[in-house]
């Protein structure tokens, strides 16, 4: 099995330390990966990391769920680091980590670590598929009103249910894959309420899209914007006059649509740093800017540090 899976389907790559072979292992152990329906992840670990080691990839919007029994995980997530640690006489720390927009997450291995753990993963369009009333909508809306990162102590029920995951083996039964999706499926419900509990939303904030495709307005101009570079190119993709396309998305969203776009162009190039690896002034070309150093100060401006503060944060150590 390989050493590493990532959660999605998105890009990811592995960046080994200069002094390593690149047939040295990244990790070495226990590893359960198993992905239900589409957009429901769980993975499982037992292992020691073998080398100092950055493992980057783009995460969909979502939330990432985490029960740490040993060791520490130290991870860059957007433009700040976190550390994760299980050193103390608790069982399991816990941590949660809400993703409402496609974002950059890497992990940095130390060698000789051992980690203990298992990462529960769902998107936001598999919870919201999966809403039955407006109400169920609406606890999804709160949840993913704002990207954090959530510290808890998970209850003994949950920590049982996730211990029992991790020490299934790697057998690829019928009767095995039931009881995986079964305890997975349980401890999500948990992991779920949890979340809903540790996120304070906004009152009286209603977010009603009226594009009528059926389709959300926001997502579709998300897969136009990497193509098309002027309002109006996007406003004629999308069948509509500038100005209904202005008056709409200002209505739905409460946002800008200029404002919105030059963001997610930004968001764009932040994987365009780390992942495809491309120069700030190539970044900085296609995020539709002329001068490099307007893309430096209006990155700056969004994100708190340069771009190449940013690709420095995510690299080896």
């Amino acid at each position: 099995m390989n050493d590493i899976q990532p959660l999605s389907s998105a890009l990811s790559f592995i960046q080994q330390n200069a002094s390593q072979p690149d047939t040295s292992p990244i990790m070495s152990g226990q590893f359960h990966f198993n992905t239900f329906q589409n957009g429901l992840t769980s993975h499982a670990t037992d292992a020691v990391e073998e080398q100092n080691a950055n493992i980057t990839t783009e995460l969909p919007a979502g939330i990432s769920f985490n029960f740490l029994f040993t060791g520490t995980i130290d991870y860059s997530f957007g433009s700040n680091k976190y550390q994760l640690t299980n050193n103390s006489d608790q069982a399991v720390q816990g941590s949660i980590i809400v993703n409402n927009t496609d974002e950059i997450l890497t992990r940095h291995l130390t060698a000789g670590m051992h980690i203990r753990k298992l990462n529960i993963f769902v998107e936001q369009q598999w919870l919201t598929s999966r809403c039955q009333t407006e109400a169920d909508r609406q606890v999804i809306n709160d949840i993913f009103q704002q990207q954090n990162v959530y510290l808890w102590q998970p209850e003994q029920q949950a920590i049982s249910k996730a211990d029992a995951l991790i020490e299934l083996n790697n057998e690829n039964t019928f009767s095995q894959n039931l009881t995986t999706e079964h305890l997975t499926m349980e401890l999500l419900g948990y992991c779920v309420d949890e979340v809903y509990r540790q996120v304070t939303s906004e009152p009286g904030k209603d977010s009603v899209d009226n594009y009528t495709s059926g389709q959300s307005l926001k997502a579709t101009l998300d897969n136009s914007v990497a193509g098309l570079h002027t309002l109006a190119e996007i406003a004629q993709q999308l069948n509509m006059s500038v100005s209904t396309l202005q008056r709409q998305f200002k209505r739905n969203y409460g946002l800008n649509i200029s404002v919105y776009i030059k963001q997610r162009r930004l968001e764009a190039a932040k994987k365009s740093l780390l992942i495809n690896e491309l120069s700030i002034g190539e970044v900085a070309f296609h995020a539709g800017y002329n001068h490099t150093s307007n893309f430096i100060n209006a990155f700056k401006k969004s994100f708190n540090m340069t771009p190449a503060a940013y690709v420095k944060l995510h690299k080896i150590r």
